[in-house]
């Protein structure tokens, strides 16, 4: 087996990096998806638990209305009325897009570009305009999901769709609203909740690939109580990650298998005072070099929450959380163990001030930590335990007068090891008349570097800088009914922005910078549903001769998304391009750079109702069969087909 070598850019793991640097052999690991998935025990309990809170009630019928976002402010407002750019995709998208992980979600996004070491559950990442890992910020019903390990990411790959709610992106700088880590943008993921209508389901789907997902889900409300609980398992037996011409490997598949669990309990206490648990647990195991080594992601989320009307005007969230992260990697050898962890105490405020303007105000604490071991051999093994506090401070205001809209966030944060960061987002739109609106922003950001980037022994840098920014935009609008249609103009410069080279080790470029065109346009028409987005960007390195573009990001992006009932079946397709980017081949040292090739994928979708409570979806994937990599020496998917059918007995 040839020694293979990693960017920070698709960092497997703290673990995977010093395990392929150091191991020329290891012991040959089952295939995963060759051992059955486990009996789905409480499937049917959920239904039950849901069926004895209520009795069934008749459905209704549903209107289509404009979405409604809340990432833009840290409250609910209509997706036209938001000045950051921001995504949304709901439950009901999620259903009709038969989509099993998050990560062929997001790829539809604007100005989102995922790369994958591979197939399901492989590593990867999701740049959001040309900033990648650290630089997005994604957070699980509020609470921050990066990892302080070497890769910095949220491990995104870990993460199926069955438990997940909605997700919202905002694509750009928000570093004053949420802190470290949003230099290019947030992923806010909301989990399954309860409500006071009783819900029930129970969902299989089957394909490619000896692919095989179940789910249950239930909720409802019992007096003053409302409980909600899912499980999820995904198994796959994936495909050969690493190409074997490429990387000299056995053509052997690398299997995945995944079990999610959430659930959460809120009382109200009084009419506009609610205390809440909520839990979630996301635990994948994988194979990976092409079925050689294997290993395990596990996460973990408590979080025990507080909504409260304290007056009419002024309504308080209080969150005390615990956020983990756990990577094993090879454990038949024992190489690696990390497990990197974010405590967080958040306090927000909003405050109607007067009709049309709304403030914002809170306080974010963090304790912020990791813990490594590893053991190579005789002469390479140890132990790292390393934490800081991370405190913040921050506010903001927003509102509309005579066809102008203002928003003003300031948020003040103090990181150990760091002098104290101040970061601001401005933004005004003006109404034009006939549904037009233009729109400009100025936002400054700020990244520390994650713990593993720090002190990981194979690939820490101890005097590693904060990543520094600052972004303007300016856009137009055009919003009628559902449709919203937007062209934003962007450039983010950054200063010491961080990279994995050649030295294999982290280090800060002195300057890098991204500018671009975004359109994107979504709604109905004449009984189609349309989603679409382009994306011309230049991610360069303004260090090198000429402001190359960076690693692995490709200056052009798009996609189409339509779907149009015919009968009572719901047809979809959607189109995804990306144009050509460069990459490394780490497998040989020095690592040489190679270009990978621009490439187009279609996915087809199908949907219908059987009954009341039973309905169906079916998946094309890559109809075309398309041979691509998102990273050098990585197969990505190939042609595959998925069938699903789901039961709802209550809520349907």
């Amino acid at each position: 087996m040839k020694t293979h070598r990693f960017t920070s850019q698709d960092v497997p793991s703290a673990g995977r990096i010093a395990g392929n640097r150091r191991f020329k052999q290891a012991s040959t690991t089952a295939p995963l998806a060759r051992r059955r998935p486990a009996p789905f025990f409480g499937a049917f309990a959920l239904t039950m638990l849901a069926a004895g809170m209520a009795q069934a009630q008749t459905a209704t019928g549903t209107t289509t209305l404009p979405p409604v976002v809340v990432s833009a402010t840290g409250y609910p407002q209509p997706l036209s009325s938001a000045l950051p750019s921001v995504s949304v995709i709901t439950r009901e998208q999620i259903d009709e897009s038969g989509a099993q992980n998050l990560m062929t979600l997001l790829q539809q996004v604007a100005g989102l570009q995922v790369t994958s070491n591979g197939g399901p559950g492989q590593t990867g990442n999701v740049f959001v305009r040309g900033f990648g890992g650290p630089d997005v910020l994604v957070l699980l019903d509020g609470v921050p999901m990066n990892a302080q390990d070497a890769t910095g990411s949220a491990y995104l790959n870990n993460f199926t769709t069955d438990q997940i709610q909605r997700v919202e992106i905002i694509r750009g700088n928000v570093s004053a609203i949420y802190g470290s880590g949003a230099i290019g943008g947030v992923v806010l993921i909301t989990t399954r909740h309860g409500g006071k209508t009783p819900r029930a389901s129970l969902s299989f789907t089957a394909g490619s690939r000896n692919t095989f997902t179940s789910s249950a889900d239930a909720s409802g409300q019992i007096g003053k109580t409302a409980l909600q609980a899912g499980i999820s398992r995904y198994t796959t037996q994936g495909i050969s990650s690493q190409n074997p011409q490429q990387m000299g490997l056995p053509d052997a598949a690398d299997g995945y298998r995944n079990t999610t669990m959430n659930g959460s309990i809120v009382q109200t206490l009084a009419p506009g005072q609610t205390l809440g648990l909520r839990a979630f647990r996301s635990d994948g195991k994988y194979t990976y070099s092409n079925a050689t080594l294997s290993g395990e992601t596990k996460q973990n989320l408590y979080q025990l929450f507080s909504d409260n009307q304290l007056t009419s005007d002024w309504t308080s969230h209080l969150s005390l959380s615990q956020q983990e992260t756990t990577n094993d990697n090879a454990p038949v050898g024992n190489l690696s163990h990390y497990r990197t962890r974010v405590q967080q105490l958040l306090w927000r405020n909003v405050v109607q001030l007067m009709p049309g303007w709304t403030a914002t105000a809170g306080a974010d604490l963090q304790k912020q930590s990791i813990v490594g071991s590893y053991n190579y051999g005789p002469y390479y093994s140890g132990a790292f335990d390393n934490s800081r506090n991370a405190r913040a401070v921050f506010a903001g205001i927003d509102g509309s007068f005579n066809g102008n809209s203002l928003q003003l966030n300031l948020r003040h944060d103090s990181i150990d090891g760091y002098s104290g960061q101040n970061t601001g987002y401005l933004g005004y739109g003006r109404e034009l008349g006939g549904g037009f609106k233009a729109i400009a922003s100025y936002a400054t950001a700020f990244n520390a570097p994650p713990l593993g980037y720090l002190y990981d022994p194979n690939a820490g840098n101890p005097n590693l800088k904060p990543e520094k920014a600052h972004t303007v935009e300016a856009g137009l609008q055009w919003a009628q009914g559902v449709n919203v249609w937007r062209a934003t103009l962007f450039q983010t410069k950054a200063t010491e922005q961080w990279s994995y080279g050649k030295n294999f080790t982290f280090e800060n470029i002195a300057s890098a910078r991204t500018r671009g065109l975004e359109l994107t346009g979504r709604g109905a028409w004449n009984g189609w549903a349309y989603d679409t987005n382009l994306t011309l960007q230049q991610p360069v390195d303004l260090t090198q001769p000429g402001d190359p573009t960076l690693q692995r990001r490709a200056r052009s992006v798009a996609n189409i998304a339509v779907n149009h009932a015919v009968g009572s079946v719901l047809l979809g397709a959607a189109v995804h391009y990306s144009g050509p980017r460069w990459d490394f081949n780490y497998n040989v040292y020095p690592a040489q750079r190679v270009t990978l090739g621009s490439y187009t994928t279609v996915d087809l979708t199908a949907s219908g109702q059987i009954s009341p409570q039973w309905s169906w979806n079916a998946r094309v994937q890559n109809l075309f069969d398309k041979k691509y990599q998102t990273a050098w020496g990585y197969n990505r998917e190939p042609f595959g087909v998925f069938l699903g059918l789901t039961w709802r007995p209550l809520g349907t």
